[in-house]
């Protein structure tokens, strides 16, 4: 039995590039190429405002998203994710052939005890519920037995580990799984988020498989590693190493499936390596701080640098705007001198 799968998160974590601009021909054609390329695991997009109604994976409704169900297969499941902070703001409706399978709830540390309550009422709705650690590094050895213990009081379908930042290394993936196996649950799966801001992604999923040899694996990844900044594993990396284990999955119908649909989207949009969000990572911070500082029109690597060095060790976790705001306005009157 195929103990390790591949979920592909193209049209939710791809979404940052091109904001989540995915019609249903484009859509419906990337859940189609997964399938036929042997993927099992598609998660179809995020819980959001602001999404264009038949023109984008960012749904304010569950019923938004049912035109990408519309052909499922009952050998595929798929998942949808939304993050804790944004938890209430959406109606879940018990799961149905209308909804998806998964339900994939990304949480920060402080929200732990929230997105236990909500992975709790999920599993009654009749969802598998995945949760979601994430910037999983952040967690000393004490906090990390302690949500471990409460996820397994639960039982989701999997928790994850989250390489939010792009910071770690194989080594470090090894000792955090070792650190999660030696107490998490038999029952339940184990899965990794990887991001290549220094071009880690794919060796870390390889160190993950090993690490959690025997259990029950998710490994995401996303089609030519479509994603914010630097992106994800690409899948088709994924695939390709599965295959020389002796999995079957198509190359050929999943490289079609990037012709037709990803690289169109990979020419107006970049994504890729970039100093910018390697920095970020060098100092275990956020990537979003890179973004917003570009868009704030710092764009010199240096001044870059500077800008990223001013935030407050406590405020790398998540975008302080006023901070970042204050920082931006003084490395620009630099600039302006």
């Amino acid at each position: 039995m195929n103990r390790i799968h591949i979920l592909d998160c193209t049209l939710r974590d791809g979404g940052y590039v091109n904001n989540w601009e995915f019609d249903h021909e484009v859509a419906n054609g990337v859940i189609d190429g997964l399938y036929e390329s042997g993927v099992r695991v598609i998660e179809i997009g995020i819980m959001g405002i602001g999404g264009i109604v038949g023109k984008s994976t960012k749904f304010a409704s569950f019923a938004e998203a049912e035109p990408l169900l519309k052909n499922r297969k009952k050998d595929c499941k798929y998942a949808i994710m939304l993050t804790q902070a944004d938890a209430s703001k959406f109606d879940i409706p018990t799961r149905s052939e209308k909804t998806v399978d998964m339900i994939r709830i990304a949480y920060f540390k402080p929200e732990l005890k929230d997105a236990i309550i909500f992975a709790e009422s999920l599993k009654q709705k009749g969802y598998e519920v995945f949760l979601q650690a994430m910037a999983t590094f952040m967690y000393s050895d004490k906090e990390m037995g302690d949500m471990i213990e409460e996820i397994n009081n639960i039982k989701p379908q999997a928790f994850y580990i989250v390489d939010s930042f792009s910071n770690l290394y194989p080594e470090d993936i090894r000792q955090m799984s070792e650190r999660v196996l030696v107490k998490l649950d038999k029952d339940i799966d184990f899965g990794l988020h990887a991001h290549n801001n220094i071009q880690m992604a794919f060796a870390n999923a390889i160190t993950f498989m090993d690490a959690a040899a025997g259990r029950e694996i998710y490994i995401d990844g996303s089609i030519y590693g479509m994603g914010r900044g630097a992106g994800n594993v690409p899948v088709e990396l994924l695939m390709d190493y599965l295959n020389k284990k002796g999995q079957k999955y198509n190359l050929e119908i999943l490289l079609k499936t990037y012709q037709d649909y990803i690289q169109p989207i990979f020419e107006q949009y970049f994504w890729g390596y970039t100093h910018p969000y390697y920095l970020t990572a060098s100092k275990d911070m956020n990537s979003v701080y890179s973004w917003f500082f570009m868009n704030r029109g710092i764009r010199d690597i240096v001044k870059l640098n500077a800008a990223l060095d001013m935030i407050q060790d406590n405020s790398k976790y998540t975008l302080m705007k006023v901070e970042a705001e204050e920082i931006a306005e003084r490395i620009k009157g630099e600039m302006d001198e």
